[in-house]
């Protein structure tokens, strides 16, 4: 395996408008490389240069280059969905093999290897559609495995992940490391590095430069904090939501079996849970995507005898991939479409302007809305379902792909538009830092039960 070098390489998404300049780094085999840096700073478009994606797929490169010097690689995406073709883990796996000319029976040495590795045994042949979005981190990590590439190259690969399994991964990626295998990763949590990490590329005048190994050690402490979480439990005084009674969900197998439960009012509560234990199930069945047996009520009355149309009206899901939630091409058409179908008052031209400018999208207006970042399009996705002004918002992992400024801003406006108009929200997220302080009520899913806690 010998070094990627990178020459002064600069590089934008239309001619004369460079968002990366004059980048010179040289890649060793072996280390573990943290691209750090803001949301749609460029982490994901070095990403792609890296693995050939790009210019073939977009953009150009006005000066230098990349040489790879035959090394072999592959990338993981911030939204596995979208390197997925086969329907099931296992097909996905071989079908990559296949790509590369391998034989039958390295297949199934490969996908042994990759299951084990991955811990995917009991994902094999699950619908991948049906998976949460951390299984499909796990999916996808599992195919890159198989291929057995020189340089890994993962965009976010944690930003769906439980913390348990954020931290089993980390582990496989230093055994990965140790059998001298290279491994170059964008993260916005910079927590659980400080054993594997051996160089931070840290974005700086649209470039990325190294940190000195001062520079570096401060800023993973910084981030190794404890976490600490203090919330109340509901009141009696508080007028249900949703209330479930004898409540089951099953999705391959039973999910949740819930006695009773009882979800406030126009407060804002937060659901935690391990990986794939139902969580964005509960949501596609409160938004009638999805069946289930015994009773949910939404104000006083059973969702299933609702009519759809009507009742989605009021009660809406942000989706956890942002891309699945755009109707039109640019920016500024996904924001006149919403203010078209906006019904409240809050949301005033100047309102959104200035909204749009805290979100730093201000200045992305005409863009192609899949030409955005994964942060990007999530800070979009979010603003246009305040727009919406539903009675209800279930936000899916609103947070991931998101720097801590950016998570801070939009838990602002989502609280700011809740009192305003409100609402009702739930929140799934595994990035729990503070959360205490924008949400109302926490809700721990496992052993099939929905249960609120004080920590």
């Amino acid at each position: 395996m010998k070094n990627i070098k990178i020459n002064n390489l600069s590089f934008g998404y239309e001619k004369d408008k460079n968002i990366l300049k004059n980048i010179n780094l040289n890649l060793e085999p072996g280390k573990f490389y943290l691209l750090s840096g803001p949301t749609g700073c460029g982490k994901s478009t070095l990403l792609k240069l890296l693995a050939n994606l790009y210019p073939k797929l977009a953009g150009q490169v006005s000066s230098g280059n990349i040489n790879r010097n035959h090394s072999t690689y592959a990338m993981m995406f911030q939204n596995p969905s979208q390197q997925f073709t086969m329907a099931t883990a296992r097909d996905e796996i071989i079908f990559a093999l296949e790509n590369l000319q391998k034989s039958p029976p390295e297949y199934e040495h490969r996908l042994k290897i990759a299951t084990k590795f991955a811990q995917i045994t009991h994902l094999l042949d699950q619908d991948i559609s049906t998976m949460s979005g951390g299984e499909k981190q796990r999916v996808a990590l599992a195919v890159l495995i198989a291929m057995d590439v020189d340089y890994l190259i993962l965009d976010e690969p944690f930003a769906s992940c439980d913390p348990e399994s954020r931290i089993f991964l980390i582990n496989k990626l230093n055994q990965l490391k140790k059998k001298g295998k290279t491994i170059i990763l964008s993260d916005h949590n910079l927590n659980d590095y400080q054993k594997i990490c051996d160089e931070i590329l840290q974005y700086q005048n649209n470039s990325f430069v190294f940190l000195s190994k001062l520079e570096k050690a401060k800023i993973l402490n910084q981030e190794n904090t404890q976490l600490s979480l203090n919330f109340s439990l509901p009141s009696k005084n508080d007028k249900p939501t949703f209330v479930l009674n004898k409540t089951s969900i099953s999705q391959n197998r039973l999910l949740l079996n819930q006695k009773s439960l009882s979800i406030p009012q126009e407060k804002i509560t937060l659901i935690t849970g391990a990986n794939g234990i139902g969580k964005s199930s509960f949501f596609k069945v409160l938004t009638k995507m999805n069946p289930y047996s015994g009773s949910i009520k939404y104000q006083n009355n059973e969702i299933s005898k609702l009519k759809s149309r009507k009742y989605l009206l009021h009660v809406a899901q942000v989706f956890q991939n942002a891309s699945d939630q755009f109707l039109k091409v640019t920016v500024e058409d996904e924001i006149n479409l919403s203010k078209k179908l906006c019904k409240n008052n809050f949301f005033s031209d100047k309102k959104i302007q200035e909204m749009l400018k805290l979100l730093q999208l201000d200045t992305h207006l005409n863009q192609v809305v899949y030409s955005l970042s994964g942060g990007q399009q999530k800070k979009l996705q979010i603003l246009l379902m305040l727009l919406s002004g539903h009675d209800v918002l279930l936000f899916d992992e609103p947070l991931s792909g998101l720097d801590k400024n950016s998570s801070k801003i939009i838990l602002q406006l989502i609280k700011e538009t809740q009192k305003e108009l409100h609402q009702t929200i739930l929140i799934i997220s595994h990035q729990l830092q503070e959360m205490d302080k924008w949400c109302d009520y926490h809700l721990v899913f496992a052993n099939r039960q929905l249960t609120y806690v004080e920590n």
